[in-house]
């Protein structure tokens, strides 16, 4: 730890954190960079004392039933912490696994424990996070209870959408990585964006899929 971090890392850690760059350089001194490909497991759930930020690319926490089920706790974008201060730690039955090649600043837990007793902002950030995952996960048990699971992937797409600013996913969907997201199976996934895209609510762009009718869109949850 306290190697030279690249800019993008350094503006991921003051970003999250709200601070500037004296309490980021602090932060990032205690970190380490760590890129990843896809597909690389991020954190197991057993490592209670390893924590970390995503600064670039995406990921989800998944956990693995004994006959083979995944269930996805939690999709992770760039700016989003995990590990061992977001709970879970010691339980053995979830991991977190890239969907992108990025890379993540790596701490222990108790260091950023530490930056929580210290530092208000680090402490009112990790709750705000805390409250956020506890939300989206809630909102995932309420969708897998009541929505079919062509409102599930309709739900999905939109949320996607609406983390960018022209209503663009990207990269394109993987449907098989969709369809774990929403408790569903590729060829419904599939053959619900066909549906969709010969609607005229979703159109495929380069390197993307864009909802063209939102509302359109927000209807078909129902």
């Amino acid at each position: 730890m306290g190697a030279a971090h690249s800019e993008t890392t350094v503006q991921a850690i003051r970003e999250a954190f709200g601070c500037g760059e004296a309490l980021g350089a602090t932060i990032a001194g205690l970190t380490r960079e760590a890129p990843h490909l896809r597909g690389a497991m991020l954190w197991n759930g057993d490592q209670e004392d390893a924590s970390a930020l995503l600064c670039q690319g995406r990921a989800q926490e998944l956990a693995f039933g004994r006959e083979g089920a995944v269930l996805v706790l939690h999709a992770l974008r760039a700016g989003e912490l995990f590990g061992g201060i977001m709970g879970g730690a010691g339980e053995g039955v979830s991991r977190i696994e890239a969907l992108d090649e990025g890379s993540s600043a790596r701490f222990t837990t108790a260091a950023v424990l530490r930056l929580m007793e210290s530092y208000p902002l680090v402490a009112l950030a990790v709750a705000r996070q805390m409250s956020a995952r506890i939300e989206a996960m809630r909102r995932r048990m309420v969708e897998t209870a009541l929505l079919s699971a062509t409102g599930r992937i309709c739900s999905e797409l939109l949320r996607l959408a609406r983390a960018s600013s022209d209503l663009a996913i990207r990269p394109l969907p993987v449907f098989s990585e969709l369809a774990i997201a929403v408790q569903s199976t590729r060829e419904t996934v599939s053959r619900t964006i066909s549906q969709l895209e010969k609607r005229g609510v979703l159109q495929r762009i380069e390197g993307g899929l864009a909802v063209v009718a939102p509302h359109r869109l927000e209807e078909m949850i129902y």
